[in-house]
């Protein structure tokens, strides 16, 4: 009777465990995540929100934004960090989605939430073919050249024309960005202080460095580092 009972409690926390990976793998896949807020912490610059979205609670940070507990809210999950330490509060989280925004409102969900689904959402999620109509700028390279020629251009200051796919800012002391162009269905990731917008037309100036690593688990073979940005 005993080793049944361990036998069934076994299987139950596998079951268990079965249905978070999915729900977090399915969040993941989505690329948001919901739920209502149980924790606020506010420091400069800065928002920290504890949100339960209904399997378990998850931290997000992004730009001071005046949120309250019991606030529904809406966030992006394409910038998680695991085992980030907040100097500003002297703790460390196991793991923080930083977002651009807090997305809030009478949405119930993402497929049925307006903001999702205007055409900047929509060109957010377009990362699998080249934006047509950006071609190379006179004097610079293509998205295309500065992967093909990575190691030539390794440490040297490059232009490059493209349209703004994704963007998040105030992200360690930085606002970051992809980029696309019609040379090629891959993008080209740049840090920079300046601002920009999703759908945005520039021309980008920067360092290209080579297996950035920036900790955390994150490491880019190709970066776009402390760049100038001019809107066309």
């Amino acid at each position: 009777m005993m080793n049944r009972t361990k036998t069934f409690a076994i299987l139950l926390l596998c079951s268990f465990s079965g249905l978070l990976f999915t729900s977090i793998t399915h969040a993941e896949k989505t690329g948001i995540l919901q739920g209502k807020i149980t924790d606020i912490i506010n420091v400069p610059s800065y928002t920290y929100a504890e949100v339960d979205t209904g399997n378990n609670k998850v931290w997000a940070a992004g730009p001071t934004t005046p949120l309250k507990v019991g606030d529904k809210i809406s966030f992006s999950t394409g910038m998680p960090i695991k085992n980030y330490k907040s100097k500003a509060m002297d703790r460390e989280f196991s793991l923080v989605y930083f977002v651009g925004e807090f997305l809030t409102g009478k949405e119930t969900s993402p497929e049925t939430n307006t903001e999702l689904s205007t055409p900047h959402q929509q060109l957010k999620q377009q990362t699998n073919q080249p934006v047509a109509g950006i071609n190379k700028i006179e004097g610079g390279n293509t998205i295309a050249e500065i992967h093909t020629q990575k190691n030539k251009l390794d440490g040297k200051t490059i232009r490059v024309r493209g349209q703004v796919t994704k963007y998040n800012a105030k992200i360690m002391g930085k606002n970051w960005l992809h980029i696309k162009d019609s040379s090629t269905a891959k993008d080209l990731t740049v840090t920079t202080k300046a601002k920009a917008a999703i759908g945005d037309v520039v021309v980008i100036e920067g360092k290209l460095e080579l297996n950035k690593d920036y900790g955390y688990g994150y490491v880019y073979p190709v970066i776009l580092e402390d760049a100038s940005i001019i809107k066309q």
